[in-house]
């Protein structure tokens, strides 16, 4: 069977007019003898050009995008936070003023390794900072240009999520939402410390507090930032035998920081 090149070579009187090379990425490419003249064109190149004419997302971003997709199947924020910001939090104690700068340092400086646990007594605004830090830190951008991505929930309901996935009609997979929690540039986990935390009778470890350890092992050398009503003897004891090595890994790498003061919401009475 007779080449395709040399059929149109016949047909239409174009023959060879030598070679060049691409000084782009340096192939070398057929020149060819055409009624309007002599002309040729990389191959590699002209491809690359065509593809990148369509926009279509690279393979980071199309991860990234997945990522987003799960991150707004899990978050869940209320109306009393979705306006948020370090800003337009109003400190009432020199211990919230601190709160207030380091929440704010934390975003400036953020490195996708360093780590925050603010503590401290319902009701200081601890939940407002730590949403604040995921927004801000969601607005900054990493040395490639591209957005950090984050995701704040609450612990409770990541407990809830997963317990969600083992429903037939759940659209979500428990190592779905492990594989987001160990991707994500930052994970904010509020109020740590309120899950039911039922303790076995011989002592063995639950549900709740497996989970909690699968997802603070999986942070360790990853930014966390932690919030919750406990100190860190109170939530040891709280998780039982786990209790330790899961308290030990949301610690690790992190700046801590206690608030005082009297609850924001007492005030409104």
């Amino acid at each position: 069977m007779r080449r395709f090149d040399e059929m149109i070579k016949e047909k239409f009187g174009i023959e060879e007019a030598g070679k060049e090379t691409c000084e782009k990425c340096g192939e070398t490419y057929t020149l060819y003898n055409t009624p309007k003249g002599i002309v040729g064109a990389c191959k590699p190149c002209y491809d690359k050009e065509f593809i990148q004419s369509l926009d279509l997302p690279t393979k980071d971003e199309y991860r990234r995008s997945k990522v987003t997709g799960v991150i707004s199947e899990l978050e869940r924020v209320t109306s009393d936070l979705v306006d948020a910001t370090v800003n337009n939090y109003q400190p009432k104690d020199k211990t919230q003023v601190k709160a207030k700068e380091i929440a704010k340092n934390y975003i400036l400086s953020f490195d996708k390794e360093h780590s925050l646990v603010l503590s401290g007594n319902p009701g200081l605004g601890k939940t407002h900072l730590a949403y604040a830090i995921a927004k801000g830190v969601r607005k900054m951008r990493d040395g490639d240009g591209n957005h950090y991505t984050t995701l704040f929930i609450k612990s409770t309901d990541l407990l809830q999520k997963i317990k969600s996935t083992y429903h037939r009609e759940s659209t979500l997979s428990e190592d779905r939402i492990l594989n987001l929690i160990d991707q994500v540039d930052l994970l904010v986990l509020d109020d740590v410390g309120s899950e039911y935390i039922k303790k076995n009778d011989d002592g063995s470890e639950t549900w709740a507090t497996d989970i909690l350890y699968k997802v603070a092992d999986m942070r360790l050398g990853k930014a966390l930032v932690v919030t919750t009503n406990y100190n860190e003897s109170s939530l040891v004891e709280k998780f039982g035998n786990n209790g330790p090595r899961v308290v030990d890994r949301l610690l690790d790498n992190a700046e801590r920081h206690r608030l005082e003061g009297d609850s924001f919401r007492k005030n409104r009475f």
